[in-house]
């Protein structure tokens, strides 16, 4: 049971960026179900069956969670997944379909996605739509912490934003072309 399939299918990168939302608040709250009850389904304005449907999907969540090991970091495979075929579609529009609206945005985001790879580990094996990821929900957080953003952050998360969401668009086009799966 997926609470976010439609957004899934309709703003793919909105889905990404909620699905990591929802696992932060899992670990938050300590993959409690009466906790998550308490803050996040009881607060809720929806119709006792759709404060049901919520705890089921959070109880989803948790069980998943537990289950794949990521208890402390990492995402749930079906987001893994997603990420994975946005990557490869980023890669297609670049490389194959040379797609010039795409690469404009892309090449307009690339001094953000460098500056965020910069504070990356070494190690790290993220591809460019997963760091842009990571940044739009980096300056998610800082928002909601009340935290001073320079305008060259802004700036980056303008163009970040606008890249993810032409990915979104052709993920949806995509996904309505007969005999084509992305996952």
């Amino acid at each position: 049971m997926d609470l976010f399939e439609e957004e899934r299918n309709d703003n793919v990168a909105g889905y990404i960026v909620r699905m990591w939302h929802v696992e932060d608040l899992m670990r938050a709250h300590g993959f409690e179900l009466d906790d998550v009850r308490g803050a996040l389904v009881d607060e809720l304005s929806g119709s006792p069956d759709q404060k049901a449907v919520a705890l089921a999907f959070y109880r989803s969540v948790i069980e998943r969670m537990k289950q794949e090991g990521i208890q402390t970091s990492g995402h749930l495979n079906e987001v893994n997944e997603t990420m994975h075929d946005l990557e490869s579609l980023h890669q297609a529009l670049i490389e194959v379909v040379k797609e010039p609206e795409y690469i404009r945005l892309f090449e307009a985001a690339v001094p953000g996605i460098l500056a965020l790879e910069e504070h990356a580990p070494r190690d790290d094996d993220r591809g460019p739509i997963e760091t842009c990821f990571t940044g739009i929900y980096g300056v998610m957080l800082l928002k909601a912490q009340g935290r001073q953003l320079s305008p060259g952050t802004l700036d980056a998360d303008k163009h970040i934003r606008e890249l993810l969401e032409a990915l979104s668009k052709h993920y949806r086009n995509m996904r309505k072309l007969p005999g084509v799966s992305l996952n």
